[in-house]
């Protein structure tokens, strides 16, 4: 599929009521809700609720058991899925796909028709308007189900896994494709193109997985293809029919019919059908297809739709559906890709080289990450797969790091001048059980994947904090004395939508330590970002805010696109408490009511999928997908000319200084973007300079100082600038700032002359003090905000340097 499915979380309703995935979170969360409601009232709801999943099930088995099971099956896909037919548009709720996943299950295990249907006999759109009928009853089936869970969940103490676990399960149950399929495939191919790895495939299974990718995709181009060629046929036959004086009423019959609710003859395809579209043998191919084809066995309904709902699918690994006359099909192809590499994973874990393929898919998984780090970063020095030494005891721990004698490994750090990312990449895959939301074994999956890279990466962290540096094993000591912003990022391999953007959770859990919360993010989902962020001040923007410990208390998102794209959308802020930022820097006034009412009124936001622009514009190069598609681009960004010129000049810390920059809100940036004009048509003497200073920021490591200021003509450069640099460290000092970087426009041209950045840290000593006596007092140079300024205190701009 070009689009990914996914489930996307409500955000706040009032924001945009016609946002077509918010209406779809909106209207199952009340009517689960209502469903609760229902069944709360009930002297015994557990009862209660049992009674009326039996009832539920008995009903819609009955409904459809007297079709054959691949009848049952086209005419949900045409219920469930989306499609469209010239004009028409057939529009599903985000639930769909697990929907005709369910139905496709329940006819599997409950159809006994021997019968194909018959298009003349059948009343017209009959069963077409009965699989919207099923799909609604089978939603609502699941809806009891899920409440039934929360009824159990009431009866004992939620445990602190409870939340992960729950998030885990309703992901397996809702959400299919959380990356691009071309991606994956891409991703699939070169784990499975390692040589061993190919070569126990073929001698095991006969194929490989370029192989099982053709087959599925044939198939399911088979079907679409079959279905439109019906569609086309009936509308054709419909339209000869019309003109007939005296239409033939059966026969219009049968081609309104074999459209809407086609025979059971008409909707799978044979194995030599697609060995023709693929020049294959039909061997291969129905190698393939039985392998990938389900067995459902001797379970019950209710056996099934409880699995279902627990996270227990079996389509997952095996979804394609065998007939009884020897015929396949799909009930959607969103399953395939996933299904292939777990099944074969599952073939190789059983062969003499599963230890070599997990060796090969952590080097894959490594090499993937340092590419799209070394895009979003360019110019960073690199370390890749480094052994380094830590303390192996409180003595080492205080003595000096030319004595520390454990030797760990890291797997990447780049220092791009005062910045430094630490990655930690995790290739492990999530078991069946983990999925499910089994809380011990899901504990054991994410420690490996999660907790043990951020600890990893934490220990880095650590060292470059405590030591200035790192001990490198063979090269020696690698200094990072002059680092000023760190931060941790743990990649994993696998996929972790609703888990991976749920930091709180994860804390709550004891997954991750509050004081070290790193980014975590899916490989798949890094690659589109690093795409997506046409600057590198952009992507160390979203690091600060993504990692703030803030911002899991404001903003939650199933999709950590959508987090990227509502951050180029909003900014992904959030409002500091203005009483505790009071004191930690001196230039921050006492917060006035409104400032606490402001930060009091901020409201948690659920970020639903923003997402549709990206896949548009991601599919652009993709069969059918639109050329011209634009680009999603930040937003509110009038600085963004000069943080590009920053880049290109390559000035010291350009990329920490371009993202401060971009963190100002729009009326800031704007307001600083005008600066340089204005104090060129202040000057009214040629040989005056004059600046203007604004500091960013609440916090003292995070804030900065930035100065503007015009060089006149004729004026000593170096002199300039010397006076320059020691009027930044001196307000710096004075203000209590970390960082500083200055501007410096000559008047005559307007160009940007210098860029002078300071990250001296503010240490007392006698002599700053008394640069600090000839500078303005703060509370003389304090001016008013300006209104909805986040952060940003503005320093009176009128006095000469």
């Amino acid at each position: 599929m070009a689009k990914k499915r996914k489930t996307r979380n409500q955000r706040h309703p009032q924001r945009d009521a016609t946002d077509a995935h918010v209406h779809d979170i909106v209207e199952s969360t009340l009517r689960l809700q209502s469903v609760m409601v229902d069944l709360l009232r009930s002297a015994d709801p557990l009862n209660e609720v049992d009674g009326r999943i039996k009832d539920a099930l008995s009903t819609l088995t009955n409904e459809i058991s007297g079709h054959r099971p691949e009848r049952v099956i086209e005419l949900v896909r045409m219920a469930c899925l989306p499609w469209r037919m010239g004009p028409l548009v057939k529009s599903v709720p985000q639930s769909g796909v697990a929907v005709a996943e369910l139905l496709a299950l329940l006819a599997l295990a409950t159809c006994i028709g021997d019968s194909d249907g018959s298009a003349a006999d059948e009343v017209p759109n009959s069963l077409y308007v009965a699989a919207d009928e099923w799909a609604q009853a089978a939603a609502a089936l699941v809806d009891l189900l899920i409440a039934r869970q929360f009824i159990v969940s009431r009866e004992s103490e939620p445990a602190p896994m409870s939340q992960v676990a729950f998030a885990t399960r309703m992901r397996e149950v809702w959400l299919r494709n959380s990356s691009y399929p071309d991606m994956v495939r891409k991703t699939m191919f070169a784990l499975f193109g390692q040589d061993d790895a190919g070569r126990t495939l073929q001698e095991n299974l006969g194929f490989g997985a370029r192989d099982a990718d053709r087959v599925l995709s044939a198939l399911h181009d088979l079907q679409v293809e079959r279905m439109n060629a019906r569609t086309e046929h009936s509308m054709g036959r419909l339209a000869e029919l019309t003109a007939d004086v005296v239409p033939d009423r059966t026969a219009f019959q049968i081609a309104l019919n074999t459209c809407w609710q086609p025979t059971a003859d008409l909707v799978a395809v044979a194995a030599a059908d697609v060995a023709a579209a693929l020049d294959m043998s039909v061997k291969l191919v129905e190698s393939v297809l039985d392998e990938f084809a389900i067995a459902i066995e001797e379970a019950t309904a209710r056996d099934l739709t409880e699995a279902f709902v627990e996270g227990r699918n079996p389509l997952r690994t095996h979804p394609v559906v065998k007939t009884t006359r020897g015929e396949y099909m799909l009930v959607h192809d969103a399953l395939s890709l996933p299904a292939i590499r777990e099944h074969l994973e599952s073939v190789l874990k059983s062969t003499p080289v599963w230890e070599r393929y997990q060796k090969w898919r952590g080097d894959l998984a490594e090499s993937l990450t340092r590419a799209a780090f070394e895009q979003v970063l360019p110019g960073a020095d690199v370390y890749a797969s480094f052994d380094y030494f830590v303390p192996a005891n409180e003595a080492e721990r205080d003595g000096e790091p030319m004595g520390y004698t454990k030797r760990v490994e890291g797997d990447l750090l780049l220092v791009l001048d005062d910045v430094a990312v630490i990655v930690e990449v995790k290739s492990n895959a999530m078991s069946a059980t983990s999925r499910t939301g089994t809380e011990s074994i899901l504990r054991r999956d994410l420690t490996a994947i999660i907790t043990k890279a951020a600890a990893q990466a934490a220990r880095v962290e650590e060292r470059i904090d405590r030591d200035g540096g790192v001990r490198l094993h063979k090269t020696g000591w690698l200094d990072l004395a002059h680092i000023r912003e760190v931060h941790t990022v743990a990649v994993s391999l696998e996929d972790l939508p609703g888990v991976a953007t749920a930091a709180g959770d994860l804390i709550a859990a004891g997954l991750l330590s509050p004081t070290r919360v790193p980014w975590t993010v899916s490989l798949h989902d890094l690659q589109v970002i690093a795409d997506l962020a046409d600057r590198p001040a952009e992507f160390l923007l979203y690091l600060r805010r993504r990692t703030s410990p803030l911002m899991p208390l404001k903003f939650r998102a199933t999709d950590e696109l959508d987090l990227f794209l509502y951050f180029f959308e909003a900014g992904l802020f959030v409002e500091p408490d203005p009483r505790a930022a009071s004191g930690r820097l001196p230039y921050l006034s006492t917060p006035k009511p409104s400032d606490i009412r402001r930060y009091e009124q901020q409201k948690f936001t659920i970020i639903s999928s923003r997402t549709d622009a990206l896949d548009e514009w991601h599919s652009r190069d993709l069969p059918g997908g639109n050329p011209d598609a634009p680009k999603p681009a930040m937003r509110n960004a009038a600085l963004a000319p000069l943080v590009d010129e920053l880049r290109t000049r390559k000035d010291y810390a350009w990329l920490s200084t371009g993202a401060t920059l971009l963190s100002a809100n729009a009326a800031t940036q704007d307001q600083m973007s005008r600066v340089p004009g204005q104090l060129r048509h202040a000057v009214v003497d040629a040989g005056n300079e004059r600046s203007r200073t604004i500091a960013l920021g609440t916090d003292q490591r995070e804030g900065w100082l930035v100065v503007w200021a015009t060089r006149a003509a004729g004026s000593d450069p170096e002199l300039s600038r010397a006076s320059l640099r020691k009027y930044l460290q001196a307000k710096k000092y004075q203000l209590g700032l970390h960082r500083g970087t200055a501007f410096v426009y000559d008047q005559a041209t307007a160009n940007l002359a210098d860029v002078i950045f300071d990250d001296r840290l503010p240490i007392p000593s006698p002599e700053m003090d008394a640069e600090v006596q000839k500078l303005r007092s703060i509370e003389a140079s304090r001016a008013p905000l300006p209104p909805h300024v986040k952060g940003v205190q503005a320093l009176h701009p009128k006095k000469k340097r």
